[in-house]
């Protein structure tokens, strides 16, 4: 069960109206905002916009996956990945070698996943039930 701050993207007053809203956890902000009326309340409660929640609950989402911390979590979207349905249909080596590309340029991550664990990634991500819904 990982804090709410470990969703990258969100900032110190966004996590701390969560937080107001009894959302402390990255489990219970997927419990709530994984479905459009749970994004609807959350966003009546702390005045995040919707879209906004929805990309934090797929990243949270992502998150779930061992070894796919927040530094990857942006690789993986730098590389166009954003969710864990997206994950599951990518090519291992194409995917690797894109996040290779982007990360030479971008310098995202210190060290970059082996083509193993992106492997493993894809290989875990389809054992995750994905309960965000658009």
């Amino acid at each position: 069960m990982n804090s709410i701050n470990s969703i990258n993207g969100m900032t110190h007053t966004e996590a701390t109206k969560l937080r107001r809203a009894r959302v402390r956890t990255t489990t219970t902000f997927l419990q709530i905002a994984s479905s459009r009326s749970g994004r609807a309340l959350l966003t009546k409660e702390t005045g995040i916009s919707s879209p906004k929640l929805l990309h934090w609950a797929r990243r949270a989402e992502l998150m779930k996956i061992k070894n796919l911390g927040r530094d990857y979590a942006d690789l993986l979207e730098a590389a166009g990945v954003e969710s864990v349905s997206e994950l599951r249909r990518r090519n291992p080596e194409s995917l690797h070698e894109s996040m290779d590309h982007i990360n030479v340029k971008a310098k995202i991550v210190e060290r970059m996943p082996s083509l193993k664990r992106v492997n493993k990634w894809i290989e875990d991500s389809k054992d995750i039930e994905i309960k965000v819904s658009s």
